[in-house]
């Protein structure tokens, strides 16, 4: 199974932090909405799967799963299985949520972009450095180092 890690550019991005640390097949978006589209439209491999890193600063020791994206008014949704995947963290002790409301800004353009491409991408919102704690971090870097998951 192939995978592919994303976040966000920047050493004090939680996202970052993140996807550095969980395998080979990475890529750090730039934080622009130009940027981000370019970097995105620049994979040129396959992958089975795709998660995809943000940080929403409002969130505290939670995660936050997204289904929906949307950009210029066009809808787009991903196909993999959000609903198992908040299963699986939940056994992992994870505070999570699932989302149907597509966020705004550089999140929701970058996994919209993604989705045009591979609709197998889920984009998990996680908070910033100062809302997350180590027992966090370390549960959601021992989760996604086991991918595939056992199910």
């Amino acid at each position: 199974m192939k995978t592919l890690y994303i976040g966000f550019r920047g050493k004090n991005n939680t996202s970052s932090q993140i996807v550095n640390q969980l395998g080979e097949d990475i890529l750090l978006l730039t934080n622009s909405f130009s940027g981000l589209e370019k970097d995105i439209l620049s994979i040129t491999e396959s992958y089975d799967s795709i998660y995809m890193f943000g940080v929403d600063s409002s969130l505290k020791g939670t995660l936050r799963i997204e289904k929906f994206a949307e950009f210029n008014g066009i809808t787009v949704s991903s196909v993999y299985d959000v609903a198992q995947l908040s299963k699986i963290m939940d056994g992992y002790g994870i505070v999570n949520s699932i989302s149907n409301v597509p966020t705004q800004y550089l999140c929701n353009a970058a996994y919209y972009h993604m989705l045009c491409i591979n609709k197998n991408a889920v984009f998990i919102h996680v908070p910033s450095i100062k809302g997350m704690n180590d027992a966090l971090m370390d549960r959601l870097l021992t989760l996604f180092r086991k991918i595939p998951f056992d199910t």
